[in-house]
């Protein structure tokens, strides 16, 4: 049963209602009272149907929703006014007598009000049928998450084999510990610091461990997922990531080249983990995470001599750098996430609260006025049967969007027009109140995976860059020197696909980058701790020709 169905049967009951009303006014022999019988039978129709104008008139020129059906309820009110006047002009007009002649004088009043409760209650059929069919498939969106999310899902695997208990050991002592909480990681000279990774030695093996074992699946309810989810063990991750990183460090100014690189090694790992959850934060932290280990990776590289040469051409280090990161299981899971939310908001299981926020927010409906009850239940209910379905449409074809971009392989400067496009109609044209609140954030996600997997190129360059300074004592002056001892080509620059990764030698190193997201040549990245030279849009690495072990950023 469709929308226009129910607009067909407003329009009649309002004419149904008209026509009463004016044939029950030209029996009544008192003329105030006839006149207002009158006036009722008229304006009560227009007066039903401009709370839905007004609506569709705040949707369509403040929300600038895609679907408002502000064309639809005006046409329906235009109608309406029309209609209901010429049905009270033409029932009113004398053929020379009085009221007795007129032509409504010859309708009859209990038919046509009787026709007027029939679809009327047709209407309300029609209102309730549609309204719970939203609601039917509200609810069954909830299988369709779980379903979604627990196909994602890292695989089942024996406690042996789980990281995640041993994570959330080693949490629990650094919980425990307050002058952890307090301390700063970023100077690994620090006696402080040095203390800290000491008292901590106990809490690094563990999470060496948990590194070693190949699947972390925390306990969730997965099968639910909802906005009350709540992720400590993922923020815990970062904080491990750190204390590695200064281990790291520490191990390299000691000369203990093989725990370093071995740390960073578990960096990665740890990386992995946290991203193995199908959530888009899980894998955004597992990037931010991967971000610690190529710092800290560009960190110990100028301490490497040449005895160090094989640490380098080890599996594990490469296998880190090789590796592409990836967000498609992550847009898998958010997609099953923002269907929960739709679940939860077309079945009216979100509190008054929260169904406010998003109105006042998104809507821009004044939130005192949106938190009123009277205001709240015929809201969500004019929701769910106007908008829903096709919120809920925009929403997949957005995500399964951005699932397919996520999926190709090739370089960003493709998907990046794609994006814009994207980007661009949603700015222009909001195809529904949650998809405009849920869809921005997650567009970001795949350029900072193409800024992250150019950091790994350009990681990857600086690693073939110090076997090179570590076999011939200095860095070569071009990337073309490192083919093909060291590397089998330079990669492309997922920026600018025409060219390789631009390779310029300046002291004190050399900056190996990628020209980022706008395509132009800024300069490359800053050195190491240089607080005078600006931030530039470029994406990349500064490999350091002598040791310097700066903080941990």
């Amino acid at each position: 049963m469709s929308i226009l169905s129910f607009f067909l049967v407003v329009l009649a009951t309002c004419f149904f209602w008209t026509a009463a009303c004016t044939a029950a006014a030209v029996r009544i022999r008192q003329p105030w009272l006839r006149r207002l019988v009158l006036v009722v039978g008229l304006l009560a129709p227009m007066l039903s149907l401009l709370p839905f104008v007004a609506m569709a008139t705040v949707l369509e020129f403040i929300a600038h929703l895609e679907v408002s059906w502000f064309s639809s309820i005006l046409t329906l009110f235009i109608a309406v006014v029309i209609g209901c006047g010429w049905i009270l002009r033409s029932g009113t007009q004398p053929h020379g007598g009085g009221w007795s002649t007129v032509p409504a004088a010859k309708w009859s009043v209990i038919g046509l009000f009787t026709l007027f409760v029939l679809s009327k209650s047709v209407a309300a059929g029609v209102i309730l049928f549609m309204n719970q069919a939203a609601i039917t498939e509200a609810e069954f969106l909830q299988l369709e998450s779980a379903s979604l999310m627990t196909t994602h899902l890292p695989p089942v695997v024996s406690d042996a084999d789980n990281a995640a208990e041993l994570y959330r050991a080693a949490a629990q002592l650094i919980e425990d510990d307050k002058d952890f909480v307090s301390a700063p990681l970023d100077d690994p000279k620090d006696p402080a610091v040095i203390a800290i990774l000491e008292r901590h030695a106990p809490t690094l093996d563990i999470l060496r461990r948990a590194t070693a074992r190949p699947t972390c699946r925390f306990t969730r309810d997965y099968s639910r997922p909802s906005m009350d989810m709540v992720l400590p063990e993922i923020q815990f991750l970062r904080t491990a990531a750190r204390l590695f990183a200064v281990s790291a460090r520490i191990s390299a100014a000691q000369g203990k080249a093989d725990q370093a690189l071995s740390d960073i090694v578990c960096i990665s790992r740890m990386s992995q983990h946290a991203s193995s959850e199908p959530l888009l934060i899980s894998g955004l932290v597992g990037i931010s995470i991967d971000s610690i280990a190529i710092d800290s990776l560009l960190a110990v590289l100028p301490t490497l001599k040449k005895q160090d040469l094989g640490l380098l051409k080890e599996d594990d280090l490469q296998d880190f750098l090789r590796t592409p990161l990836s967000l498609q299981r992550n847009l898998y899971g958010e997609e099953a996430f923002g269907l929960s939310i739709f679940s939860q908001f077309g079945s009216g299981q979100l509190n008054a609260g929260e169904l406010a926020f998003v109105l006042s927010h998104e809507a821009s409906i004044p939130e005192t006025f949106s938190q009123s009850t009277a205001f709240l239940s015929p809201t969500i209910m004019a929701y769910r049967i106007f908008l829903f379905h096709f919120d809920l449409a925009a929403y997949k074809n957005y995500l399964h969007t951005l699932q397919n971009i996520a999926a190709q392989q090739g370089p960003y400067a493709r998907k990046k027009t794609v994006l814009e496009k994207i980007e661009k109609d949603l700015g222009v044209h909001r195809y529904g109140i949650l998809t405009s609140l849920i869809a921005p954030a997650v567009g970001k996600a795949i350029e900072r995976l193409a800024r992250a997997t150019m950091r790994h190129q350009a990681a990857l360059v600086a690693v073939a860059a110090t076997c090179e300074r570590l076999t011939n004592d200095t860095l070569p002056e071009k990337s073309d020197d490192l083919v093909p001892e060291q590397l089998p080509c330079i990669p492309r620059d997922a920026f600018d696909p025409e060219h390789t990764l631009i390779y310029s030698l300046r002291p004190p190193g050399a900056a190996i980058y990628s020209v980022g997201p706008n395509g132009k040549d800024d300069g490359g990245p800053t050195r190491p701790n240089d607080k005078t030279q600006k931030k530039t849009d470029d994406v990349g690495v500064f490999l350091l020709i002598q040791p310097s072990l700066p903080a941990d950023e």
